[in-house]
């Protein structure tokens, strides 16, 4: 008996270590294509130090400062290129096709964004919803720019 509650323990270690991890990979919603300055991902009470290959997760932060720039590419291949002095907010991703669920929605504080449509704002342009101080952007084309002062 004593012998088989190792081995059991041990097993449902196992068995749990993929669903927690298969749970926690619908959250990764991109990554940081490109890095230049000081860039800063705040998720939840964590600080991350942007770099090349991060990725980005539902909800996070991202902060870029003087002279300091970010290329994101989304899971369904949208692009943001991040200027200087920006601070937006990832309110809501979903990309789900295969179910048609899509849900594109941040908050831009302060500073510029170059937006580039993935396949959300193709396939479910009513699902992109991209808001600021004051204003709400609705997409109609593939590419604009954002500047928030």
């Amino acid at each position: 008996m004593k012998s088989t509650i190792p081995v059991l323990i041990g097993f449902i270690i196992f068995c749990s270590t993929p669903l927690s991890a298969a749970a926690s990979s619908t959250d990764k919603i991109g990554l940081l294509k490109n890095i230049s300055g000081d860039v800063m991902i705040q998720r939840q009470e964590t600080k991350i130090s942007g770099q090349k290959g991060v990725t980005l997760m539902r909800t996070d932060r991202l902060t870029t400062k003087d002279e300091s720039y970010a290329g994101i590419i989304f899971n369904d291949g949208t692009t943001f290129t991040v200027g200087p002095n920006t601070e937006f907010d990832i309110n809501n991703y979903k990309f789900e096709p295969d179910k048609k669920l899509y849900d594109f929605s941040v908050y831009i504080k302060r500073g510029s964004i170059v937006y580039n449509s993935g396949k959300i704002g193709k396939l479910s342009p009513e699902s992109v919803n991209i808001t600021t101080p004051r204003a709400t952007v609705s997409i109609r084309g593939t590419r604009f720019i954002i500047n928030v002062e």
